[in-house]
């Protein structure tokens, strides 16, 4: 039995891991492969509907439909910029020196895909992104394709799916390659029109808009949603943190009391500590059950536990919020099922800069849910 063990073993050993690299740890690894988990149990929700990009589900037999149309993308961006002396040669140029660059911004090995490989996948995806940024924004004309509201919304939210991203920086630099003559909009304006498309989830995100780029459209997307005065408290020392909320309060019985606020963002639940009351923008659940499963996802997979949008979806699913199709309990349950298994420390979270540690601190944080049903339902 040795002698049969012996070889295989010894080559599984030598083999490098495929499903969870040694990038996977690092500050430049930026797309994820999702555990289960960290999306409500669902990592459907992470991985795309109608239009693969980047590598994990490039190939997919369900994608083909849109893979085809990436082509007549890359055609319209070379009829802009040939005329100017800017053609297919020179994108494949600018990422054909960052192939390893680019693997290591994976979690999941990319090594069934060659250099040459990659970097088609990488300019072709980028330039279709461009493009589609481009239309949203208005600068060329929308493809008949889109004029379909099913596919037009599938392929925005596909855009926002963890599993779907490629690097910011690759789009930058097929951007800023591809960009003859110059443009009045950067891609940084291109991405901030294509969030303002979702106002129900984003509010009014051009009072929030800034040159601040992620790294990739879904963390771009997360930074776009944070208050200006917040984001020098991002990422935030977690050693100053130990207390790890498990459960909720009944803020109900020591006076706490809870109303809706107006707000750029449904970030900006703020509390009142002389009314004793926390204010929390409305939202609708189905504005949030494909997004926030996302965002919750990246923060954690790239180690932000206390990042705004977990710390966000760990205290709302202590609440209950108005909705129009679910019962109070599933959408109790939606925000739960989010945060399952994610790392939320409020002490040190944007929250605490809004007051609400004092409220942890002050009601031990255990279960609320009848104190919104008077808020949202009053008899």
């Amino acid at each position: 039995m040795k002698q049969q063990l012996l070889p295989s073993m010894s080559q599984d050993i030598e083999a490098a891991p495929k499903l969870l690299t040694e990038s996977a740890g690092k500050s430049r690894c930026s797309v994820f492969r999702v555990p289960r988990p960290l999306a409500g149990g669902n990592a459907e929700v992470c991985r795309p509907r109608i239009v693969s990009i980047g590598p994990y589900h490039h190939g997919e037999v369900q994608l083909g439909m849109l893979q085809e149309h990436k082509w007549r993308y890359l055609q319209s961006m070379l009829d802009q910029t040939q005329p100017h002396g800017v053609g297919l040669e020179d994108l494949i140029d600018i990422l054909a020196p960052k192939v390893e660059m680019i693997r290591k911004c994976y979690s999941e090995s990319t090594d069934r895909f060659s250099g040459p490989d990659l970097v088609k996948m990488m300019v072709l995806d980028g330039c279709f992104i461009i493009q589609f940024l481009r239309q949203m924004a208005g600068v060329i004309q929308i493809d008949p394709s889109l004029k379909n509201s099913y596919v037009l919304a599938s392929v925005m939210q596909d855009l926002h799916r963890l599993e779907n991203q490629v690097p910011y920086f690759v789009l930058e630099d097929l951007f800023e390659t591809a960009n003859v003559p110059k443009g009045t909009l950067s891609l940084a304006d291109l991405a901030f029109h294509f969030f303002s498309r979702f106002p129900e989830v984003f509010g009014n995100v051009w009072e929030r808009r800034s040159n601040l780029k992620g790294v990739h459209l879904l963390d771009s997307f997360c930074l776009s949603l944070i208050p200006w005065d917040q984001r020098d408290i991002y990422p935030l020392n977690k050693r100053s943190s130990h207390h790890l909320i498990k459960s909720a309060s009944e803020l109900h019985r020591v006076g706490i009391g809870f109303k809706q606020r107006e707000a750029s963002t449904f970030l900006e639940i703020k509390f009142d500590r002389e009314r004793r009351i926390i204010r929390i923008p409305k939202v609708t659940i189905d504005d949030l059950n494909w997004i926030l499963p996302n965002m919750v996802a990246f923060e954690q997979c790239s180690g932000q536990g206390d990042g705004h949008i977990t710390s966000y979806a760990a205290f709302m699913g202590y609440l209950i919020l108005n909705h129009s199709s679910m019962s109070n309990e599933d959408v109790a349950h939606f925000f739960s099922d989010v945060c399952k298994d994610a790392t939320f420390y409020v002490k040190g979270s944007y929250l605490d800069s809004f007051g609400l540690a004092i409220v942890a601190t002050l009601a031990s944080m255990i279960q609320i849910v009848y104190a919104l049903l008077q808020l949202y339902h009053p008899s």
